[in-house]
């Protein structure tokens, strides 16, 4: 049943007048488990990678309001790993959607755990984000630059050294193709769209972000000595849909924050130097509570 209708006269919303006002509304989702996704994983245990929360959350908001800007994602927070048992192969979950104040959509990846005497359990809350109608603005920010001279200033970590040395991800999610250049101002890699997975016309390939984040952690391991995970971000444009199989360009810049919550920015480009992506104010934190740490070779490079 669909979500969404003609609104009458006292329910129509005044932003988009098409839409009747919702709040609440969640609907029952399987996650297909694909194979490529046990190469993810967190302390030996296999969790869902937060790019794939995206686009799950992506399809189900466009399948039910196709004329929201699904590229357009702002306050995404990941706030709870989903454990992906060895033997699954699909996970019952469910979306939860609401209404922003500007007529977006702000849509929840929630799981619910049942009490271990059998009553009533709890749902959990994995990821969020919320996506526009239309993005009409555009950021007062100056531009983040496509192209640098890092990879001359840089320290240069080889490929060799970052799997499974600095990254310890299975073989679909190892996505820096060459040496990562990091300096104090930021990171740079060659990353692929990688080979796994099925194309979709939801927010392109998942793994070019993924890599992304990777980059920020190996900064983080550098300059802060701890291990990083990507908590959230603020904004992400996509301008070109990455393509699985293609090759890409990462760039991360520090943009602030504290020893508790590290923020960076990204720009992801083709090979024409195109911009692809760009996401701002990406949280990074270390959420092993320092059981990971960097191994003692990166600050000696």
């Amino acid at each position: 049943m669909p979500f969404f209708r003609k609104g009458t006269k006292d329910q129509v919303n005044p932003v988009n007048p098409v839409y009747k006002i919702i709040k609440n509304m969640r609907y029952s989702l399987e996650i297909e488990i694909a194979g490529y996704l046990f190469d993810h994983h967190f302390e030996e245990r296999c969790v869902l990678p937060a790019v794939e929360a995206l686009i799950i959350l992506a399809k189900v908001v466009q399948a039910h309001f196709p004329d929201i800007n699904i590229r357009c994602l702002k306050t995404a927070r990941f706030h709870r790993f989903l454990i992906i048992p060895q033997e699954a192969r699909h996970l019952p979950a469910s979306a939860e959607l609401d209404q922003t104040t500007n007529g977006g959509i702000s849509a929840r990846l929630m799981t619910s755990l049942r009490s271990k005497t059998g009553g009533l359990g709890r749902s959990l809350e994995h990821a969020r984000v919320e996506f526009s109608l239309v993005d009409r603005t555009q950021d007062q920010l100056p531009p983040l630059p496509v192209s640098d001279n890092s990879e001359r200033s840089g320290v240069l970590i080889p490929k060799e050294l970052i799997y499974p040395g600095l990254i310890p991800f299975g073989k679909a999610f190892q996505n820096i193709t060459g040496p990562v250049s990091v300096r104090p101002g930021g990171a740079s890699a060659p990353l692929s769209g990688g080979d796994q997975g099925k194309e979709n016309d939801w927010l392109g390939s998942p793994f070019p972000l993924d890599a992304a984040f990777q980059v920020a952690c190996i900064w983080g391991q550098r300059f802060t000595e701890q291990v990083l995970f990507p908590m959230g971000f603020e904004k992400r444009t996509i301008h070109q849909k990455t393509k699985k199989g293609s090759l890409y360009q990462g760039r991360i810049f520090p943009a602030g924050g504290d020893r508790n919550l590290f923020l960076f920015n990204a720009l992801i480009v083709d090979s024409q130097g195109t911009i692809c992506e760009e996401i701002r104010g990406i949280q990074m934190q270390d959420v092993s509570q320092g059981r990971l740490r960097p191994p003692s070779w990166i600050k000696e490079l």
